[in-house]
């Protein structure tokens, strides 16, 4: 539990113990000018204190309490733009001191990660990685690089050469105004700042506490920074040249594929295995922090090549010790995101096409995994088969609550790993679902997943030598349709993937005409039916279309979708570069067919010719499709 609030003065709490520290330490501070003896103070006070955890202090939950909150007090005296952090970039010797502090802070804190993440101590650390790797607007105009005449022109080749006295990066940064450079807005970069934070990263990766939870989420948060800062675009390409070479050679690589190694050879709970992947998994994909601005914007593969012929032992060695690891494990909620994720490498770009540029096949292994979870997936059908059939009897069925917890899991754990089997019979051209009797499972979609396979089963019918599946897309929200990424347009261009149209156009009200159609009648109830939507019942009727209820069930089987259809789950009409917009629409296209034009013209001679006809007319119907049967049996003997 959480200290939020302080404690009456007649005990001793911690908490007071921290407030008490840091007006203590305030007294101290007695001009504006950087100390490093206060500093020091600070660090050992606060940071390497025993009995305070920082990563347990959390913001107040009421608002009017925060000015009086330890988490106040000591965001006041540590915080990226506090006279103590300005004095700690100042000396390498503090700032060494500083880190070697919060990873011991990391060590021992028995906080939670997930309310740790808001604590004061990550809340002081993600102002410190800002200030030392600045990503924003103002970075291009902090950094002053004039360009001198045409002389000698000198290269970075490695990042080594960066931290060198004659480094021309370091000499091309004008410097003009020291405290100008400190200020809150204007945050210059410095080689030698980013030196420590490689440095700080190298501390990270030991292997002496690595089960400790948030020292892993520090990792992970250090190891997206990098990346983030390493990729953000200054509009200088020789910086930015320099910063993809930092990253595709970062000084702390070696440093931290040991810690990988070693630590996902000794993991002993499921819980540290999920969250060395997601470090693992944050450092190996760096395209996903190519422009956190803007999530939609994919880079090229190319740009990633040399970072996978640089870090290969990552991908080689590392991935498969990840892979043959699930399976010393019980597959839990937990550990499916982390086992999608890994899996993927497998199919999904540019992940498989830089693994297959340094000439890495990981299908083979996953495949083998996947396989394993078949046995997952079998074991968690026999618990809930178990648990249903001890609550099978009379007054169990009469008092029984509804499903527990564990059958509930059980079929979460189910859906989530035959979604993906289903993925991978799409992408890869396995056959995992269609091995498994997914019709057994309670709970799951076992419609969509049976549609699904049979689907896939005949698009690789076609081409079976070829990954089919959908492309790379996105959904866009206002129309609901499915939009390709670059990467997609690729895919299509390529003919590596595609998508699956047969069912595309079939409640479209103003698709092409159709062999059984007659084309006249067409024409005429779809402007019959438009005509009729503009009578208020009839936009009364439509306007139940979208609601879960009878009525618009009903609705829904006798008229159209509108357009667009913001319904997940619908049929989306064929696709068109213009998307006109339509409120629902009655269905009376069904009246153009040959089928249902016979059937009105019969009825209509009916009532003017009586009974007489329409008994001489089902006679002779009966005739002639029992002459047709008889021709077919006759044909097939």
């Amino acid at each position: 539990m959480f200290q939020q609030y302080r404690q009456s003065p007649a005990e001793t709490s911690p908490v007071d113990d921290v407030v008490a520290i840091c007006r203590e330490i305030s007294s101290n501070i007695i001009s504006t000018e950087r100390n490093v003896s206060v500093a020091k103070m600070i660090i050992h006070r606060l940071f390497r204190n025993p009995h305070i955890d920082l990563c347990s202090i959390l913001p107040p939950l009421i608002p009017q309490h925060y000015q009086d909150s330890p988490y106040a007090h000591i965001q006041s005296l540590v915080n990226g733009n506090s006279l103590f952090f300005e004095t700690v970039l100042e000396d390498d010797q503090l700032c060494t001191d500083l880190w070697d502090s919060i990873l011991n802070q990391c060590d021992v804190s028995a906080a939670p990660t997930d309310p740790a993440k808001d604590s004061v101590l990550f809340s002081a650390v993600s102002q410190y990685v800002t200030r030392m790797l600045p990503c924003d607007e103002s970075t291009s105009t902090s950094m002053s690089v004039p360009h001198p005449p045409k002389t000698t022109h000198q290269t970075i080749r490695t990042p080594l050469q960066l931290f060198r006295a004659d480094s021309p990066l370091v000499n091309r940064i004008s410097i003009e105004d020291r405290s100008q450079m400190m200020s809150v807005s204007n945050v210059s970069f410095q080689p030698r700042l980013v030196q420590n934070f490689c440095g700080f990263i190298t501390k990270s990766c030991t292997t002496a506490q690595f089960t400790n939870a948030n020292k892993l989420l520090l990792i992970r948060f250090l190891l997206k920074q990098f990346h983030v800062f390493c990729q953000f675009n200054t509009c200088d390409p020789e910086v930015d040249n320099w910063k993809l070479d930092l990253m595709t050679s970062a000084p702390f690589k070696m440093p931290l594929f040991d810690f990988f190694k070693s630590s996902i050879t000794q993991v002993p709970t499921s819980t540290v295995f999920r969250d060395i992947i997601m470090c693992w998994l944050t450092y190996a994909r760096p395209w996903r922090y190519h422009n956190m601005s803007d999530p939609s914007d994919f880079p090229p593969a190319a740009k990633y090549r040399q970072f996978f012929e640089q870090n290969v032992e990552f991908y080689e060695i590392i991935l498969g010790k990840v892979i043959k690891r699930f399976s010393a494990f019980e597959i839990g909620e937990e550990l499916i995101p982390s086992l999608r994720a890994v899996v993927e490498f497998s199919w999904k770009e540019p992940q498989t096409l830089l693994l297959r540029h340094i000439q890495l096949d990981i299908q083979p292994h996953c495949l083998e995994l996947l396989e394993h979870m078949q046995v997952v997936v079998r074991l968690n059908m026999a618990t809930i088969r178990q648990e249903q059939e001890a609550h099978s009897g009379f007054w169990n069925m009469l008092f029984h609550s509804g499903e527990s917890m564990k059958v509930q899991s059980c079929q979460r754990i189910c859906n989530d790993l035959l979604a993906l089997m289903k993925d991978s019979d799409s992408y890869v051209g396995t056959h995992l679902v269609q091995e498994m009797d997914v019709t057994d499972v309670p709970g799951t979609s076992n419609q969509a997943f049976n549609g699904s396979t049979e689907k896939c089963t005949s698009l690789l019918n076609e081409t079976p030598k070829s990954g089919l599946g959908i492309p790379d897309h996105f959904i866009d929200a206002p129309s609901n349709h499915m939009l390709l990424t670059p990467i997609g347009q690729r895919q299509v261009l390529n003919r590596e993937r595609r998508f699956d149209f047969s069912k595309c156009a079939k409640d479209d009200p103003k698709g092409p005409i159709r062999s059984y159609e007659l084309g006249l009648a067409v024409r005429f109830t779809t402007a019959l039916a438009q005509k009729l939507n503009e009578f208020s019942l009839v936009k009364s009727i439509g306007s139940h279309y979208s609601e879960r209820t009878l009525i618009g069930s009903i609705v829904r089987k006798v008229m159209y979708p509108p357009v667009p259809n913001l319904d997940p789950n619908a049929t989306v009409p064929a696709y068109s570069a213009r998307i006109v917009r339509s409120p629902p629409l009655l269905r009376l296209r069904y009246f153009a067919s040959y089928q249902s034009i016979f059937l009105i013209i019969w009825f209509m001679m009916a009532m003017n010719y009586g009974f007489v006809f329409a008994l001489v007319s089902i006679i002779l119907i009966a005739l002639f499709i029992t002459t047709v049967c008889l021709v077919e049996l006759d044909s097939v003997s």
